[in-house]
């Protein structure tokens, strides 16, 4: 065989190798484009403060309707959580709320109740009036295929007054009948601990006996395999994440107010076989920060 057919031949062969091989990259990069893609994500965002006097909250409110949106067109979203402090002090400012900005939301969202968030002195209890302006009770637990949320109330009846730890017994009812929850995920405005023990924000609970309810309602949570993280709004400055009992806690700043740290929403990303993971964006800038695995 001269040598022209053996390079003739080994040009052949090579040239079958590459065209299989371009023929089969993109399939190989594709599977493994999709094993990276989240199977489930969701966004956590607080502290709208709609209605308070002297802040722009009609712009910063439809800024965040933007930004979520946005999130669902460019790389999907499940659900949204808000976190509390919805309004500010005032009840009349719900409707407005909820019916000129929330309802362009294009993805399903839920509420907790923070201390800001007034209601009604004469709804017949907090958990009605919060039912008849949300469609759910202000202690409340959506399930998403195998994922559950739970949202917590941690603040006053009526108006701001004390912070609360959440309600001990109801918690623990609730996660006694997600047993088949593959993961679970526990939403309260208010952090269950102590103002400004152990590196905590100044802006947890302050009266002995919430205190005391609070540690305990963190080590329930700490000691249930199935709760991967626990979410809290109410701090302006913090985005956040703290360890305790080996449970992350995450903040997420705020989206309003009169004061805080750069406005913005967190987002966690679930991925088939149980990873996940978190991250804060600012609104503004799309700019990502403190990236945590849960």
């Amino acid at each position: 065989m001269s040598r022209r057919d053996c390079s003739r031949r080994d040009f052949l062969r090579i040239c079958g190798l590459a065209t299989a091989v371009s023929a089969c990259g993109p399939a190989v990069c594709g599977r493994a484009a999709e094993m990276k893609k989240p199977i489930f994500r969701f966004a956590v965002a607080s502290d709208l403060h709609y209605g308070q006097v002297k802040t722009p909250f009609t712009e910063t409110t439809e800024n965040l309707v933007g930004w979520l949106n946005t999130e669902k067109k460019n790389k999907g979203l499940d659900l949204i959580i808000l976190n509390g402090d919805l309004v500010h002090d005032s009840p009349k400012d719900y409707e407005s709320l909820k019916n000129k900005h929330l309802k362009r939301l294009v993805v399903p969202y839920y509420t907790t109740k923070g201390n800001h968030d007034f209601v009604d002195e004469n709804a017949p209890s907090t958990a009605q009036a919060w039912k008849k302006i949300w469609g759910h009770e202000n202690n409340h637990v959506v399930k998403m295929g195998k994922f559950a949320f739970i949202l917590a109330d941690t603040s006053a009846p009526h108006d701001g007054g004390p912070y609360l730890a959440a309600d001990l017994d109801w918690l623990k009812k609730q996660i006694a009948a997600l047993s088949d929850a593959d993961a679970i995920f526990v939403f309260m405005h208010i952090a269950q601990r102590k103002r400004g023990v152990q590196g905590w924000p100044k802006w947890g609970l302050k009266r002995q006996k919430q205190i005391v309810a609070g540690e305990a309602v963190m080590a329930f949570l700490e000691s249930q395999k199935k709760v991967r993280a626990i979410f809290h709004g109410h701090d302006h400055n913090s985005t956040s994440r703290l360890i305790s009992g080996g449970k992350p806690y995450f903040f997420d700043s705020h989206v309003g107010g009169s004061f805080g740290n750069r406005k913005g929403y967190r987002i966690v990303e679930i991925y088939a076989g149980g990873k996940m993971s978190t991250y804060q964006r600012e609104g503004a800038t799309g700019k990502v920060m403190n990236t945590h695995t849960l």
